[in-house]
């Protein structure tokens, strides 16, 4: 549950200041590195990775850029989780290595594969101008199991439970944080997003933008689901197809929003993160907002509306929905 907290699909707090390698063309040109050499070493290597920890995490940018992540997200690396994963692959159950290198080798041979229709799903979904180069770092064993740091650089927690070994599940959860990578080089949002916000004014247009960029991405993720089928859906997922889960999440939406009014700083900081990544309101409510869009005006409309921002956004999805699904406008 804390994973789940604490990681899903590029969590608060962790953008920096280092600009994507963006391709200077007149189409989409969307160029995807996988890199499995973290992975690969510590699972092909369980018993001597205990021992060279500290190395490996130093020597590998699949764990450096973990490093950033808890860096960013102020959470302390601590290694629960990595002996315990280690000591139930090599002692509990030794398959367990086998079916997460067969995962690493899948997710590859995938992505080789159909590159093409993953940048075309993504374009449709972007400008017809942006062009990106976005790198992914398979990792085992971190307390992170999906997110993206340092504007291009994607991790991928390869042993994780929610993958299920399934490399079009994996494959779905991908697609999330590279659009990430796309979103930021045209949201003009990214100003509340490169920094904390540090008063109540920062805080309002932050879940907007927030809301925005996961929904985005997570409605993106999810339609995805019509090109890479899975036995395997994310909770997310299970929680956009329920009305009632979608109520609850525009209602923690405008529940923060209210808060800003009269709470701190620091009573916002836990809200947000309770509210907006805990209970997923920041992803479920945003996608469902895309939806609603997407179907009114289709994917292109959708897609323009990247750019003009998260006020923007809002406005437009407003005029579409009854009362009780609207999201609150709030000025100090």
């Amino acid at each position: 549950m804390i994973r789940k907290i604490l990681t899903m699909f590029c969590l608060m707090f962790i953008w920096a200041d280092i600009s994507a390698q963006i391709i200077e063309q007149k189409e989409q040109d969307i160029k995807i590195f996988i890199n499995d050499s973290a992975a690969r070493y510590v699972l092909e290597n369980p018993v001597n990775a205990l021992k060279e920890r500290d190395s490996i995490w130093n020597t590998f940018e699949g764990y450096r850029i973990t490093h950033v992540w808890h860096e960013k997200s102020s959470y302390p690396i601590t290694w629960e989780l990595w002996e315990r994963g280690l000591d139930k692959f090599t002692n509990n159950d030794t398959s367990l290595i086998t079916k997460s290198l067969k995962l690493i080798n899948n997710i590859s041979i995938l992505e080789k594969r159909e590159h093409k229709k993953i940048e075309q799903h993504l374009a449709s979904y972007l400008p017809k101008t942006i062009s990106f180069n976005a790198y992914v770092y398979f990792i085992a064993f971190t307390i992170p199991y999906a997110f993206c740091v340092e504007q291009n650089k994607i991790g991928l927690e390869v042993t994780a439970d929610e993958w299920h070994f399934d490399s079009e599940c994996l494959l779905n959860i991908m697609i999330h944080e590279l659009y990430h990578v796309g979103y930021r080089l045209n949201s003009p949002d990214t100003t509340y997003l490169n920094s904390d916000p540090i008063n109540n004014e920062q805080f309002i247009n932050f879940n907007y933008a927030y809301m925005l960029s996961e929904g985005m991405a997570t409605h993106v993720a999810y339609k995805a689901l019509n090109l890479f089928p899975s036995n395997y859906k994310h909770d997310d997922y299970k929680l956009m197809e329920d009305e009632k889960n979608i109520k609850n999440a525009i209602g923690g939406i405008n529940k923060l929003l209210e808060m800003t009014k009269t709470e701190t700083v620091d009573t916002l900081y836990k809200k947000i993160w309770d509210i907006g990544v805990s209970q997923r309101a920041y992803y479920i409510a945003g996608a469902y907002m895309c939806k609603i869009i997407e179907e009114k005006f289709g994917t292109e409309y959708l897609a323009e509306i990247v750019s003009k921002g998260s006020l923007q956004f809002i406005k437009e999805y407003n005029v579409l929905v009854s009362d009780d699904y609207k999201i609150n406008r709030v000025e100090l």
